[in-house]
């Protein structure tokens, strides 16, 4: 019981800071420009957001990523955001699954994201090290058409009861990808992942890879509020803004895998410009997590995705896209930081792909 009441504890503290913390730093993409297409011809119905992700095809490309679950107050959480991703065709992650694969009396707050949303794409989700018997379960226990394994190192390290040992991760990542009977995602938590980080998850035989960058949701500083911590500016702002991180891993693994953006992505805006980059989908936590813990969540999701679907469907007519892979065809200026960490990194000709399309030669 005492375990159980920690966890509960835990998530119940892990939801509160969310909402007390504002999202830490910048993540990047004010330095992304797209260009107008002043000569388009696009009527605005003629616009489609439907895409694919690792064979299913959703919607739109905004996915509800991974937050929660393992109590009560989560149970009515993840069931507000099944029903709000089946009322408009949005995959859905949920959150890490270890409680219940540990304790079958907390199974339904995670069971009911399959029951609200039965023919929606729902994504399971284990942490690094599960083996393939635990990744297996997650998977059967919401029928879940894809899992992610969330690699979250730094929350871990601040966190007071988190693990320490994280030698061998990388094996166990590639016996569950080559065992399980779904797509696998290896899923950064919040600090950014490198090109070379990438290709390593890629070479253990993950499909897709969630980027998890700077600038949104920090874990850090989760777990700094939950144990009373004063962090040094320095730790506020670790990690790789999720621009950087975005244009290094498509350049690396573009080719070889789909890719997730995510961290500190806020509204259409952001959406477009990921998209632009080479994102496959955009996940999207922090904000989501407000709004479903406000009165009347139901309308204030509603709206707030109709403003994210609005921005992304005028820019899309602006820049000449009729679908979203025509938007991933759109050229783009990188200017500013982020420019500064693609070339320095070495991902110049990438950048230089990107500003030059749609360029007659």
């Amino acid at each position: 019981m005492g375990e159980r009441s920690d966890r509960e504890r835990r998530k119940h503290e892990h939801i509160a800071a969310v909402n007390a913390l504002a999202d830490q730093g910048a993540s990047g993409f004010e330095d992304v420009t797209l260009l107008p297409e002043s000569a388009s011809e696009i009527d605005v119905d003629g616009i489609s957001l439907t895409t694919e992700l690792l064979g299913c095809e959703i919607n739109s490309p905004v996915l509800v990523n991974a937050m929660t679950g393992g109590t009560d107050e989560s149970r009515r959480i993840n069931g507000l955001l099944a029903e709000f991703a089946a009322r408009h065709g949005l995959a859905m992650a949920v959150g890490s699954q270890t409680a219940a694969l540990k304790d079958p009396s907390v199974v339904d707050t995670y069971t009911i994201v399959r029951e609200k949303n039965p023919s929606g794409v729902i994504i399971a989700n284990v942490g690094m090290g599960a083996d393939v018997k635990a990744a297996q379960t997650a998977v059967d226990l919401i029928d879940a058409d894809m899992l992610q394994v969330h690699w979250n190192t730094a929350q871990e390290l601040f966190m007071a009861e988190g693990d320490r040992h994280f030698r061998g991760m990388l094996d166990g990542l590639k016996q569950v990808a080559n065992s399980i009977h779904v797509p696998t995602i290896a899923k950064e938590v919040g600090q950014g992942m490198t090109g070379p980080a990438a290709l390593r998850f890629v070479e253990c035989g993950v499909h897709a890879v969630d980027i998890g960058g700077a600038g949104g949701t920090s874990f850090i500083a989760i777990e700094s509020w939950r144990r009373g911590m004063d962090i040094e500016r320095d730790w506020q702002t670790w990690g790789i803004p999720t621009a950087s991180s975005l244009g290094e891993v498509c350049d690396s693994v573009g080719s070889l895998a789909e890719i997730v953006a995510s961290g500190g992505i806020r509204n259409g805006h952001d959406v477009a410009k990921a998209l632009a980059m080479g994102a496959t989908a955009v996940g999207i936590a922090g904000s989501i997590m407000r709004l479903a813990t406000q009165e009347e969540p139901e309308r204030r999701l509603d709206s707030w995705l109709e403003n994210v679907h609005w921005t992304l469907k005028t820019i899309m007519v602006l820049t000449g896209a009729r679908t979203v892979n025509e938007l991933r065809e759109r050229p783009v200026m990188i200017s500013g930081p982020t420019r500064n960490w693609l070339d320095a990194r070495g991902h110049e000709e990438y950048r230089l792909v990107l500003a030059r399309r749609g360029i007659e030669r």
